[in-house]
Order: structure tokens, then C-alpha cells, then sequence
């Protein structure tokens, strides 16, 4: 491939091995870094504000007929906005996406009760802020329909709709990664999400945990519920399942240019993962 994008290597085990894998594979290679609080987007030694504008610039300065996406190392918002930058390109390119998965997430400490009913220590905290390309107005003729693939975090969803985009919502559908990457981790996050389970009478849905053309499709069908007659005229993603989920719907994003994303970029514990499992590649025409 002709370039290959890459985040940070100093994660875990699987983000060292996925880095070096995705530089084997690109002719060059370049560090992505996005800052939700300032809305740049790095990318090597360039800059770029999260906008149409800004981003049309990128293809040009990075002109490829092929690339790969780290996504073992990318968050949603880089990967979306990567994707959203290529689709202005007059040639797209073909796009690869590597995805390593852990042998295991990293559980809490005895001593340490599970929070929202999560058993595994993933993320140090959050951050509220909107991804640009992806957060066009509700108005107050607006109702949303949400779409959330869900994870091992429990509660980022609650607060999620607690937010002021929260009062637009009329629908929820929460997917899971079923059937999941290893036996178990279908229960983990269910259980980290039961309280939302309990409380909430959201239409449940699942989809493979390694599948992001089931996650697509899940968009694509609630695009089209949207009738005259329906009670939703928005429609809005929450990327926190799987990886593989998350690129089902940066794709969908991306391509389609419709939906809201509500994300929380959470930042990532070191060594929330160990050891090497499977290795997954996707690759999409974006034509």
C-alpha cells in the first residue's frame, strides 16, 4: 500500500505489534493524532482543522491510490475523519483497515469494585466534545434516533443522553458485538451495561464483534425506517463497541454525511491489554 496511518505504539503489547505490521505495509508511513478539545487533526507534521474546508486539503498533501488505517491504534475520530477527508478525493483510494485483538483486557484489582458493572480497567476519563464534520444543529423540529454499539464500558451511554442532545432523542437502539471476539466477552458486556438494560426500553440488536459491514448495514437500515410518518428525522451514532463496529460506522459517517455523532474520546490506560490474539484485515472501495 501506498501510505500507511499509524497512532501510538506504546499502548499495550497489540498496539507495538499492529504499528510495525501497518509500517510493513505502507511505502510511507505517518503519525494521526486527533485533539477533541482544539479540533486538529495531525497528521506527521501537518495540521488540519476538523472541517470540510480544512480536510479537502488532505488527499492532496497525501496523495495515495491505496492506504492503510491502523485501527488497532486509531480511535473513531481519527479513523472518521480520515475516511471523511478521502471521500473529497477525486480518485478515493483503496483502503485497508488492520486490526489486532488483545488475548486479554486487563481486569480490575480486587480492591477496586466494577464500576456500571465493568470488570476491565480501559480508560482514564473522558472528553465531551463533538467531532465537527459530524455535529450539524438540531433544531427543535428535530427528533433523533440513536444508534449505540455498546462495549465494556457501561454508563457512557447514560451519560451520553443526559447531555443536551439527549433531549432530542425519541428512539434508542443499542447494538452488541454478538458474537463476540472470544467466548464470555459477549456476557462482560452485557452485564457492564445491565443497568441500562434494566431502566431503559431501548430496542436491542446485535451484530458480529469483528463484522463492520454488519455495523454499516445496522445505519443503513435505520436510514431507511425514516418515513413521513415516523416519529424520527435524525439520526445519530455512538462508536462504543468493538473496533471493528467502530469502523462499520466511520464508514457509514463518512461516506453518507448525515448522521450526528455523539463520542466521548476516551483516553486509554496503558497496558489495558496483553498478549497478541487474531489478526483481523478489512478492505473497502469507497466508490
Amino acid at each position: 500500500m501506498d501510505i500507511a496511518f499509524t497512532g501510538a505504539d506504546d499502548l499495550d503489547d497489540r498496539s507495538a505489534y499492529s504499528v510495525k505490521r501497518s509500517k510493513l505495509l505502507g511505502e510511507r508511513n505517518f503519525h494521526v493524532h486527533y485533539n477533541p478539545a482544539t479540533f486538529i487533526l495531525e497528521v506527521g507534521d501537518k495540521e488540519y482543522r476538523a472541517n470540510a474546508g480544512d480536510l479537502e486539503d488532505l488527499p492532496k498533501d497525501f496523495n495515495a491510490a491505496s492506504i492503510v488505517i491502523d485501527a488497532t491504534t486509531l480511535d473513531f475520530a481519527e479513523i472518521s475523519l480520515l475516511l471523511f477527508a478521502y471521500s473529497f478525493a477525486p480518485k478515493k483510494p483503496r483502503i485497508g483497515f488492520l486490526y489486532v485483538e488483545p488475548q486479554e483486557y486487563v481486569r480490575r484489582s480486587h480492591e477496586d469494585t466494577a464500576v456500571n458493572g465493568a470488570a476491565f480497567d480501559l480508560s482514564s476519563g473522558f472528553a465531551k466534545h463533538p467531532i465537527p464534520p459530524f455535529s450539524g444543529m438540531l433544531g427543535s423540529k428535530d427528533s433523533v434516533h440513536l444508534v449505540a454499539f455498546l462495549g465494556f464500558e457501561g454508563g457512557r451511554l447514560s451519560r451520553m443522553l443526559n447531555e443536551d442532545d439527549g433531549q432530542f432523542v425519541r428512539k434508542v437502539t443499542i447494538v452488541f458485538g454478538i458474537p463476540p471476539f472470544q467466548a464470555t466477552w459477549d456476557l462482560e458486556a452485557l452485564m457492564a451495561n445491565s443497568r441500562l438494560l434494566q431502566t431503559s426500553d431501548a430496542a436491542v440488536k446485535f451484530c458480529g464483534a469483528n463484522n463492520p459491514k454488519a455495523a454499516y448495514e445496522i445505519l443503513c437500515k435505520a436510514l431507511e425506517a425514516f418515513t413521513a410518518t415516523s416519529m424520527c428525522n435524525r439520526l445519530a451514532v455512538s462508536p462504543f463497541g468493538t473496533k471493528p463496529m467502530a469502523i462499520g460506522a466511520a464508514l457509514y459517517c463518512a461516506t453518507q454525511k448525515q448522521p450526528r455523532v455523539l463520542f466521548d474520546h476516551p483516553r486509554r490506560k496503558k497496558g489495558r491489554t496483553t498478549g497478541i490474539h487474531c489478526m483481523h484485515w478489512y478492505e473497502v472501495d469507497i466508490n
